[in-house]
């Protein structure tokens, strides 16, 4: 791994942990409203992610295996690009796409969890090929996916 992102992944996980020590005090009243955003983000995966935030600083440098574990610092990152879509509605299509999810009884932590699992199809050839971001291909996906079944979802985008 690169030196650069390395130390890029170790500041980044020292910041969270920062973060998530300061939602845990209940304290995000005087940081920036995307800080409290991934403060926020933090509590609400708790249950699921409580050791990894608690020790983030000691995982700085720990690899997640993409196939066997799921990165909870790249989860509140991408919770919160999510959910800062749907805030600003940009692109519109996951704004429209998030209320075709709630209209179709989802909750709002699983729409936006859906979000992410489209938007994850678009980003990773970014990361791994280094492609340019294919923003039209996303919104057009999301538009396709705004009036789909929640629970075939997930199922259709991998037969993509």
């Amino acid at each position: 791994m690169d030196s650069a992102f390395k130390e890029l992944q170790q500041l980044n996980r020292q910041h969270l942990h920062y973060l998530w020590q300061m939602a845990n005090k209940g304290e995000l009243g005087g940081l920036t409203e995307e800080k409290q955003r991934l403060g926020k983000i933090m509590l609400a995966h708790s249950d699921e992610y409580f050791n990894q935030f608690e020790f983030a600083d000691t995982l700085a440098d720990h690899q997640f295996d993409p196939e066997s574990e799921v990165n909870p610092f790249l989860h509140v990152t991408l919770h919160a690009v999510a959910e800062k879509q749907i805030e600003d509605r940009e692109p519109i299509e996951a704004f429209q796409f998030y209320n075709g999810m709630i209209r179709s009884k989802c909750t709002r932590h699983e729409a936006i969890h859906l979000l992410i699992t489209i938007l994850i199809k678009f980003l990773f050839p970014v990361l791994k090929e280094k492609v340019e971001f294919d923003l039209a291909g996303y919104r057009k996906l999301l538009k396709t996916y705004k009036s789909r079944n929640p629970e075939k979802i997930v199922g259709l985008l991998e037969k993509e």
